[in-house]
């Protein structure tokens, strides 16, 4: 099949896959999303295959509607993981420049973040992303782009996102299994932070929570450069057992209830009003104040909002102690007191919801919703050859150096 303009970002979340299909508008120049699906995947759990055959039966028939609707195969498939085998440090990059001319140039920079990357990691992990943060020339810090500059060491430090081979290969096979070739494997948190938050967000200070069915993905940016990440092993979904667990209804009903129903902050409990609860047995039912949905999720996002501040103090970072704005995305973002809530726990600023950027991408009001966000933001990012290599993705083929050139020499030039 002759290769196409459809660029399909695939975003693999704890419990279902989301997909986004966009494409180039030659009379916009502009890239204009054509579709979107979303389907539950029940052999992912917590972003991670537990049973490759129901995955690629999910894949399959995810991408291909997508195909058919669009009436032309995919050309490029991007792919972005989340699940706790993800992790991020920082590293420091050194490499002396022994020309005569002693002029910088963009295979300098990728061989300075090649030297970032030789440290120890994990036999069983790989690097996923690796993220420029900025570069130092003779001992002058502060550069964020040192290309043309005259100097003898050239320092650079990098952020460094690893993930479980096992994982990452399990997922790659599942997604191969149908036929569909992975053009790059992202860290699914990195576009999409780049998409919702605004440059003046990253530069003052700024954290991200991508609120999934079983795990919440972390970031913190602090002058303009990502200086956190995380993935927490816990999410929404904990909230629907919960209410299945108390209330004694079965979970479909008690996500229903959830969704219809549920605050996460007694000031967003417009009316205490009674509701009627499907029992387990089938037949039965009683009756319940929506106040009691309130005090069986309040209670249990204060403890998911705990974690988050818990692993960030870890590495360093005490949310009440930043100036920090919050912004909250993902499908569990949509619950009425969510970011008031955020607020209050972590110590933010103030808190919002945050949306894919409307100047990046022509879309239909549906695709902008929380759920879409990172399939979208994938698409995006993707569709641009010097993002793509900016955020380090994980692909077979090619090297370091071969992809950090590619990048630099999209990017200036």
């Amino acid at each position: 099949m002759a290769k196409t303009n459809l660029i399909v970002g695939l975003d693999v979340g704890s419990a279902k896959m989301t997909a986004i299909a966009a494409a180039h508008d030659g009379d916009t120049n502009t890239l204009k999303v054509l579709t979107g699906r979303s389907i539950a995947c029940k052999g992912l759990k917590g972003g991670m295959v537990s049973d490759i055959r129901e995955t690629s039966t999910a894949v399959s028939a995810l991408l291909g509607s997508i195909e058919r609707e669009c009436n032309q195969g995919i050309g490029q498939l991007f792919v972005g993981v989340r699940g706790s085998h993800l992790a991020s440090f920082s590293s420091h990059g050194t490499y002396n420049i022994s020309r005569p001319d002693k002029e910088i140039v963009q295979e300098d920079m990728a061989l300075a973040i090649e030297n970032a990357k030789a440290i120890p990691i994990k036999n069983d992990n790989e690097i996923v992303s690796v993220i420029p943060q900025g570069y130092c020339v003779d001992k002058q810090s502060g550069i964020n782009n040192p290309e043309g500059m005259e100097g003898s060491l050239l320092e650079v430090d990098v952020q460094i996102i690893t993930g479980a081979t096992t994982h990452l290969n399990n997922l790659a096979k599942a997604i191969q299994r149908p036929g569909y070739r992975i053009d790059g494997t992202f860290y699914g948190l990195i576009p999409l932070a780049e998409s919702v938050l605004t440059s003046d967000e990253k530069e003052n200070g700024a954290m991200i929570l991508d609120f999934g069915g079983e795990t919440i993905s972390v970031a913190i940016y602090i002058g303009g450069i990502l200086r956190f990440s995380c993935d927490i092993p816990y999410g929404c979904d904990i909230l629907t057992s919960d209410l299945s667990c108390v209330l004694r209804t079965p979970r479909k009903n008690a996500k229903e209830l959830k969704e219809k129903y549920g605050v996460a902050h007694p000031d967003f409990l417009k009316q205490d009003i009674e509701i009627t609860v499907p029992l387990l047995d089938g037949s039965s039912t009683r009756p319940i104040k929506t106040s009691e949905l309130l005090n069986c999720i309040q209670p249990r996002l204060e403890e998911l909002l705990e974690k988050v501040e818990y692993y960030a103090s870890m590495s360093g970072y005490k949310t009440k102690n930043l100036p920090l704005v919050g912004v909250i995305t993902g499908g569990g973002s949509i619950m009425p007191g969510l970011p008031a809530l955020c607020s209050s726990v972590l110590g933010l600023k103030e808190v919002r919801r945050g949306y894919v950027q409307r100047d990046l991408i022509t879309s239909s009001e549906e695709y902008f919703a929380p759920n879409y966000s990172t399939a979208m933001a994938l698409a995006i990012y993707s569709s641009d050859g010097a993002n793509l290599d900016e955020m380090g993705a994980y692909e077979s083929g090619g090297s370091i150096l071969e992809k950090t050139t590619k990048f630099f020499k999209g990017l200036f030039g």
